[in-house]
This record gives structure tokens, sequence and C-alpha cells, in this order.
């Protein structure tokens, strides 16, 4: 039998480039990272050394009401930063708020940001700073290298342990015209820094708490099964977005999926776990680190409609899908799908098919201990609204193209008919 070329849908590592491809990769990064127990006190050196007069803290009501807004005041404070507090933060922005936003900042005009929050703060935070810098309408933002140019300093101190948000250089908000929640990737949204203490995530309520570790968790698989970066073409264009899998998005990848196995469990069991916290907070950042230079692929494009049709958290969406993602991969991917595994903590197979689908069936495990749906009827989905979501999926080629294996519209459908 001969076989097409057009036929040929899993990309391997060793298979050579494609014609045109690229044999180089880049990664950037956050400037400057802290993390560990206590590592909100560094702002005060952080706002010192830049001189930094006026600060707009981005957060929610709730962290107000938690005592961390006040945390994170205190070494301003001491670094003799004024503060003007927007807690008026809420769970998948709106272009609307992040406008809300700016115009506080119009008025302020702080020289710093800070985002305290999940990744909807952080996101809101993000896009504020863009419309304060630049005057555009928002929903002019959406896709890739909208962002005309550089924004002000922007410290992101997450209080989940999942969406990575801190260090990534993409944005998700919801179109307040629309409802369509879409994302904004740029080079110029990557915060100029990240202060990660875990402490601020003991809090976070068990539900929350499992939603952003099987985000988390995704994030790092999606990053780890990117199709090889000498695969995709030779194109400017793809900087600007994702690089493809490479060696040192694998390593980021690799060790916060080991962190999630050891620690995910542990964490639901016991929110005071405080060793636990700190593995699945450093665990999220590595994982922010890994997707948002190696990229995100089917269930990211997936999710994207799920969560804007039926409003289910980001990780309510990527939990559902993630299975079913991994399941049409194989048995073409099942090599690095059992390293995945490896990773997670399934036991080793001498068959990497059957470690593969042991990978999927802890994954669900993980899911079902969690108690996150299972399935997308439990989050409002009928079969009647599959294959409209399917056609919105497939629009988003930049991502589609970063799947190990070559994907068709029908192999959408599949995934969510597999799903519901």
């Amino acid at each position: 039998m001969v076989i097409q070329q057009d036929e040929v849908s899993v990309l391997k590592e060793g298979y050579v480039p494609v014609q045109d491809g690229r044999n180089w990769w880049g990664f950037a990064c956050v400037p400057r990272i802290v993390f560990g127990r206590g590592s909100v006190a560094a702002l005060e050196g952080m706002i010192k050394r830049r001189g930094s007069q006026r600060a707009l803290l981005v957060t929610d009501a709730t962290l107000c009401e938690l005592g961390l807004v006040d945390r994170v005041k205190e070494p301003l404070r001491r670094a003799g930063c004024l503060v003007e507090v927007f807690d008026e933060g809420k769970p998948e922005p709106s272009t609307s708020l992040a406008a809300s936003v700016a115009m506080l900042a119009a008025s302020y005009r702080p020289d710093v940001w800070l985002a305290l929050g999940g990744g909807s703060n952080m996101d809101l935070a993000k896009l504020a700073c863009v419309l304060s810098a630049y005057k555009l309408p928002p929903a002019s933002l959406f896709g890739f290298d909208t962002v005309p140019g550089p924004l002000p300093p922007l410290i992101c101190l997450p209080t989940t342990a999942g969406t990575g948000s801190e260090v990534s250089h993409a944005a998700v908000l919801r179109n307040h015209q629309t409802g369509q929640k879409g994302g904004i990737v740029s080079e110029y949204l990557r915060p100029t820094a990240a202060v990660v203490d875990p402490s601020f995530t003991d809090s976070c309520p068990r539900e929350l708490t499992a939603e952003c570790g099987m985000d988390a968790l995704t994030h790092a698989i999606e990053a780890a099964l990117a199709i090889p970066y000498n695969h995709l073409s030779d194109d400017t264009d793809h900087g600007l977005a994702y690089e493809g899998n490479h060696p040192l998005g694998s390593m980021f990848a690799q060790r916060a999926i080991e962190n999630i196995g050891a620690c995910f469990l542990r964490v639901l069991a016991d929110g005071q776990d405080g060793a636990a916290r700190d593995g699945m907070a450093l665990a999220s950042t590595l994982a922010g680190l890994a997707f948002s230079s190696c990229g995100v692929s089917l269930v990211h494009a997936l999710e994207y409609w799920v969560g804007s049709k039926y409003g289910c958290p980001h990780g309510v969406g990527n939990a559902i899908l993630l299975p079913n993602v991994l399941r049409f991969y194989l048995p073409e991917c099942a090599d690095r799908i059992a390293e995945v595994g490896a990773w997670l903590g399934v036991l080793a197979d001498k068959d990497p098919l059957i470690q593969a689908y042991a990978t999927v069936e802890t994954i669900e495990r993980l899911r079902r201990r969690a108690g996150l749906p299972e399935r997308l009827s439990q989050i409002g989905a009928v079969a009647e609204d599959l294959p409209g979501l399917a056609r919105a999926a497939a629009t988003l080629q930049r991502l589609i193209e970063l799947a190990p294996k070559k994907v068709r519209r029908k192999d959408l459908l599949c995934i969510l008919e597999a799903s519901l």
C-alpha cells in the first residue's frame, strides 16, 4: 500500500524536520521569579530598586477579606510606595471590567502595577495595562501579537496553583460584546516579575484547588506533547505565539508533572499540608514556563469554546477534555504519553501502549478523586451542540498545529462526542 504524504498523521522525535523547517528554538521568561513562603517580603526591595511611588493593585474582595491584600500592602508601605486597590476582580473577567481598571489607572497614574489572585485577576491586570497605555478597543486585541509595544511594570502574585499566568505571555478574557472567551498573546504581556508565595494558596478552597491542579496538569502535558520545534515551518510568526516542544520546555513540564503526581492528592486530602501546597505552587509556575513557550493544543482549542458556551471554570473544562484528547493521540504517540505517565508516577510497563493507556486512566482517577465533572453533559452540553463547537475549535489553527498528530474537524467532533 502506498501512503500519501497527507495521510502521515503522527510526528515523532527523530523524524527529519519539515522542508524549510527551523533548527532553532527560543525561550522567553519573566525577568525575575521569587519563590517561597514569605517571599512577599521581597516586594519591598523590588519597589525600592525601581523607585516606584504609586502602585495599582488589581485583586478581588475575597482576597481583601482573607487579609492577603494587607500582606501585599505592608512591604509596599515599608518601601514608601502608595497603593490604590481595585478589588472588583471576578472569575472569567470581561473586557469591560478591564476597561474599568484602565479608567482608574488614568486618574491614579500608577508607576507600577500589581496583580494578586488567580489567573482571572492576573489576566485582568494584563489587559488593563494595555488599555491604559494604548487606548485601544479591547476587542481589537484578541489574537497574537496585537499589543503595540511595551507596558508599565507588572508584578504578579498568584493565590492559586494552576494557571501559571504569573509567568505567561497570554491573557484570557471574555469579550463583553459577544460573550466569547478569547486569548491575547504577546511578549509584551509577560509580567516584569512573579512573586510566588505558596502561603498565599493555603486558604484556597478544595474545589478551586482541584480545578487549578487539573489546569496545571493540562498545561504541563500539552507542553510536553507539543509538536517538536523543528517540525514547525520557518515562519517568524510562530515565534510570536509558541515555539513547539524543546528541551528546556520539556524539563519544566517534567518537573511540573512530577510535583503534581507527588502533591495533588495530598493537598486535596489536607489543605493545610504546607509541603504539598509548596509543591503545587512550584508545579503551576513550572507548567506556566513550559506551556507559554512550547504551547498548548487540542485541549485548549476545544475548551475555549466549551468554557464560553457553558460558563464552566477553565480547569473543569480542561479536566473533562484531557483524557479523550490523549486517547485520540494513541496509539501513534504511545511513547510520549507513556513518558508523561512515568513522570506522573504510573507504574512502568514494558509495552509503551499499555503504559500510555494506564496514564490516561490515572488522570481520570485523579479527576474523580478531585470531585470534578467527568462529562460535558454534567456542565450542560447536549449532542446537538457538538458540531458547532467542533467547527469553532477548528478555527484555532495556531493551537491545533501544535498537536503531535494531524487533526481533522471530524476528529475534534469525535473527541467531544467521547467526552459527552
